[in-house]
C-alpha cells in the first residue's frame, strides 16, 4: 500500500490535527481510524504497513503525529523512529507508539528513539485517542 497514493484523507479541515497511521494489521487499523474519527479533532491522512511506505508518506504528507506500531510487515517500528531522526522535516510530529510489545524495555528504547508516547494495544486505545485528542486542541500542534 503506498501511502501518498491511498491516502484516508487528502487534506485535512483546518484546525485539525494530521494523523499518520502505521500499522500492519487491518482489523486494527480500522478500528483506529473509526476511533480517532469519533472520538478526536483529527483526522488520519494516510496509512501505512511497511517502513518504506512509512518514510515514504511521512515525507510526503508532513502529519502532524503519527501513530507506530513496532513490528511491521516489513520493517520495524524503531527503524522508523531512527530514520525520522535523520529526515530533513519542516516539523517534527508528535509521534505515539501503540503496540503489543509493552516491555519496559521496547518502552525506553522507543522513547530514547524520539517517541513521545508509548501506548499498549491491549489496554489502552481509549488512552490513544484522549492523547490525540489532547494534542489537537494544543494550539502549537498541528496548527
Amino acid at each position: 500500500m503506498s501511502p501518498a497514493a491511498n491516502p484516508v484523507h487528502a487534506a485535512a479541515p483546518p484546525n485539525t490535527l494530521r494523523v499518520y497511521l502505521i500499522e500492519d494489521s487491518p482489523m486494527l487499523r480500522e478500528r483506529v481510524i473509526e476511533q480517532i474519527a469519533e472520538n478526536t479533532q483529527s483526522e488520519i491522512v494516510g496509512c501505512a504497513e511497511t517502513e518504506d511506505d512509512a518514510i515514504n508518506g511521512i515525507r510526503d504528507l508532513q502529519p502532524d503525529a503519527i501513530v507506530l506500531d513496532i513490528q511491521l510487515r516489513e520493517g520495524n517500528g524503531f527503524n522508523v523512529l531512527r530514520r525520522l531522526r535523520q529526515m530533513p522535516l519542516e516539523r517534527r510530529p508528535v509521534i505515539i507508539v501503540f503496540s503489543n510489545h509493552a516491555e519496559s524495555d521496547f518502552r525506553r528504547r522507543a522513547v530514547a528513539d524520539g517517541a513521545r508516547y508509548f501506548l499498549d494495544k491491549a489496554s489502552e486505545l481509549g488512552h490513544l485517542t484522549n492523547v490525540i485528542d489532547s494534542l489537537a486542541r494544543q494550539p502549537a500542534v498541528g496548527h
